[in-house]
Parts: C-alpha cells; sequence; structure tokens
C-alpha cells in the first residue's frame, strides 16, 4: 500500500531498505516529517505527518561544485549542490533526500538560502515538491513538465529566458535573484517575484530579512 492511501505509515528504518525496498516502502531519512516513497519507476519525497504552512522543513546540504548536474541544486552564481558526498544509496536516502524532490510549477516548498520552507499546509503522503524554475539559471536537463497544474509552463528549462523573450532580464540579475530568495518573508510567493527585475533591486531585497 502506498503512502497515499496509507498517510499514517511510518517509515522504514532498515539500512537493508534503500537495495530491498519494493513499490509502495518508505524509507527512512534524518528529517521525521519526509521519507522517500519507492514506486515503480521513481522515488520521491513525501511527508509522512501533516506540515503546516511556513515549516521549516529541513535545509539543503551536499557537495558543492561549480558545475550543474541532472540532480543539482542551484545556491548561487556558479553555484551547485549535488549528493555526490555519500557513500552509498543508503547514505543518499537518509541525508541527500533532498535529491528526491520532484518539481511542481505550483510548489508544496519553496527553498531559500538551502532552506525548505512549506508554501501550504502539506498533508501525509503528499509529494514535497519545488519549482526548478525558481532555484536552476539553466536545467542540466530540461524536460516536459506533466504536473497538470494551474500555472504549467510546459518545458522546464531554468530561468534563463527563451531566445524568443528578448532581453528584459540579463542572465547575471536573474541568477542574483537565486540568492536573493532567502532574505524574502516566508509568504507565500510568485515566480515572477523570485528573479527581481534589475531596475528595482531595492523592494527585492526588502520586506523582512530573515
Amino acid at each position: 500500500m502506498t503512502a497515499s492511501s496509507q498517510p499514517n505509515q511510518r517509515p522504514s528504518s532498515d539500512p537493508r531498505s534503500s537495495h530491498t525496498a519494493r513499490p509502495g516502502n518508505l524509507l527512512h531519512t534524518d528529517c521525521d516529517l519526509v521519507a522517500v516513497l519507492v514506486e515503480q519507476h521513481e522515488r520521491r519525497l513525501v511527508a509522512v505527518r501533516a506540515i503546516p504552512q511556513g515549516t521549516l522543513l529541513f535545509r539543503i546540504e551536499g557537495r558543492e561544485t561549480p558545475v550543474p548536474t541532472r540532480y543539482s541544486l542551484q545556491v548561487g552564481w556558479e553555484l551547485h549542490l549535488d549528493q555526490e558526498d555519500a557513500r552509498d544509496p543508503n547514505d543518499r536516502v537518509a541525508r541527500r533526500y533532498w535529491r528526491y524532490m520532484n518539481h511542481h510549477c505550483d510548489p508544496s516548498t519553496v527553498i531559500r538560502d538551502r532552506a525548505v520552507t512549506a508554501l501550504r499546509d502539506i498533508a501525509p503522503g503528499e509529494s514535497v515538491t519545488f519549482d526548478y524554475n525558481t532555484t536552476e539559471f539553466d536545467l542540466a536537463e530540461p524536460f516536459e513538465c506533466h504536473c497538470h497544474g494551474a500555472h504549467c509552463v510546459g518545458i522546464v528549462r531554468g530561468a534563463r529566458p527563451p531566445p524568443d523573450a528578448g532581453a528584459a532580464r540579463s542572465p547575471r540579475a536573474l541568477a542574483a535573484g537565486l540568492p536573493a530568495l532567502s532574505r524574502r518573508a516566508r509568504s507565500p510567493i510568485t515566480v515572477p517575484e523570485v528573479f527581481p527585475s534589475p531596475r528595482a533591486p531595492d523592494r527585492a531585497r526588502g520586506q523582512g530579512r530573515r
């Protein structure tokens, strides 16, 4: 039975579970709010208890690298975090579980200065997601989104404007908006606010620093 149909199911603490897990199993992580759900063709991060809006779920940690990969997270201009420092698959699930966060155009969390915060209430068994376009300038492997959200962008490729979008925002101005997200209040935000216009830097950096 999956986490969605059995929301009170607790994650397994079996250290061998990453190797022997079957679809429907939940794998233990070092965060007591989330677990990794094993499905037929993927693994994804889900809540294992009710998470109220505004909750700080966890902080992103990993190996710093200037080169983006399929599973890395951009945290600054030419600075990314990946999970290649994990000792083995079990350690990856336990400590680098953020690697299993899926994209959603109407996400359940937002990442600010490496902190993952709930944008709304998250129910047990629900996916813990974020909008890849709010952290990545150039996605290492763009893909077609099938989230069916109200604001679905179709192709997820990162924050860089497509060639036909003009030059309204420079690449460096967009990248500057990535770490600037940490300085915003915890209230829900929209994607345009994540990448501030270079004409209004003060407004983007104000309003409640953490």
